[in-house]
């Protein structure tokens, strides 16, 4: 991307929204004749993409006092992510029937589960440490970094400043879309600052700014071991192995101890469980498939659950108040019939869909993690029947 010249002058001074007036009255007068550079103040303004970073990255340098010119600089040779495009929105074609059984399958296969028993054992003294101080069990952690990336093996190949500014000037046509856009330049915001935060701000290198901006991660721009997006590493991130800094890419200790942080800041409950099961008498009641209704939020409490007959006893770390969830899980059998399995999931679960919304894999990092932990094959607390254990292709976080 070219950028435009600003005149240096002094505009700290300056409202942003005058100095956006004055950015596109400087850029309308570099091609067009002096007397037709009368800008009507109240006409409707529509930038280019890049025209909307450029501004992006003078408001960044006005906010944060960084000088523009090496913001620009490490931002001039940006490149549009079309394939993390496609990615972001899939075809709408055909809607695939969402099965629980193919996709904890993907999860416990050999290859994953084997890497998470080697994991444990090479960590399992920091991951004691770490249970005893912030009461997050391993399970979850070892189970999250599995589902994740597979403890560090399949990160992402996406330049990370690219496939953020795609998204955030350039976001697919979809119904959400302003609201995407903006999420994601706070994102590209928070990486920005990440890295600059790696070196002084009196003497930045647009040169390391760039290295660092075009790390690799996923086609959303998660990065690391754990998959953060860069507003979770600038509020949860932090230095587990006590070197002085956060590495996430090539540090376990940091990316265990960042997960546990997350989950705490998120609500989590020490010493309660994650879901209770439901009786198979219920698992075809009525009102158990009404309460579903897809919505990680808890709305009931296990006391109303009671009420209903949906559940009759729990665990002593838990009362009549403790708020609940109905989990649905569809599946597909080999004969093509669809049934759905019910679950109560308690207020951990819910702490667990907020690294990923989805019920399935809030589930799989659930037994996945027990599995690691029990050196098992299969999960033993719900069965759902016999899965195949092959690697179909591995889900990738998203927040």
């Amino acid at each position: 991307m070219n950028f435009l010249k600003i005149p240096r002058a002094p505009i700290f001074w300056l409202s942003i929204h005058g100095l956006l007036m004055i950015w596109i009255s400087v850029s309308h007068a570099q091609s067009q004749p002096l007397q037709e550079t009368t800008l009507n103040p109240a006409a409707e303004i529509t930038l280019s993409k890049e025209q909307a970073l450029d501004f992006f990255l003078i408001e960044l340098s006005i906010r944060e006092n960084l000088p523009l010119e090496t913001l620009r600089e490490a931002f001039c040779d940006v490149k549009t992510q079309t394939i993390a495009k496609q990615y972001m929105v899939p075809s709408t074609s055909g809607k695939k029937r969402k099965n629980w059984l193919s996709y904890r399958a993907n999860v416990m296969n050999s290859t994953r589960l084997n890497a998470g028993k080697q994991f444990l054992l090479e960590h399992q003294a920091f991951l004691t440490q770490l249970e005893h101080k912030s009461g997050i069990p391993s399970s979850i952690v070892v189970g999250i970094l599995g589902v994740e990336t597979i403890y560090g093996r399949n990160m992402g190949s996406f330049p990370v400043r690219d496939v953020l500014t795609t998204f955030a000037f350039d976001y697919p046509p979809t119904v959400n879309q302003a609201s995407r856009q903006a999420m994601f330049k706070e994102q590209l915001r928070a990486h920005i600052l990440n890295c600059v935060d790696t070196q002084s701000r009196a003497t930045i290198s647009a040169l390391v700014l760039q290295a660092c901006l075009m790390q690799e991660g996923s086609f959303a721009g998660a990065i690391g071991m754990p998959q953060f997006m860069p507003s979770s590493i600038r509020q949860f991130a932090q230095d587990g192995n006590g070197d002085g800094r956060i590495d996430l890419r090539n540090t376990p200790e940091d990316a265990m101890q960042s997960i546990a942080q997350f989950l705490l800041a998120h609500g989590w409950k020490k010493g309660e469980p994650i879901y209770l099961p439901i009786s198979s008498e219920m698992q075809v009641s009525a009102i158990v498939k009404k309460l579903a209704d897809g919505d990680p939020n808890p709305k009931y409490t296990l006391g109303e659950l009671k009420n209903q007959k949906i559940i009759s006893s729990w665990p002593s770390s838990l009362n009549e108040t403790s708020p609940v969830l109905i989990v649905d899980l569809p599946r597909i059998e080999k004969d093509g019939a669809e049934r759905v399995d019910y679950v109560v999931g308690l207020k951990n679960f819910e702490v667990i869909t907020q690294y990923n919304r989805s019920f399935f894999y809030a589930m799989s990092v659930t037994e996945f993690g027990d599995a690691v932990v029990l050196s098992e094959g299969t999960p033993q607390k719900i069965k759902l029947g016999k899965s195949r254990s092959t690697n179909n292709g591995h889900r990738g976080h998203k927040q």
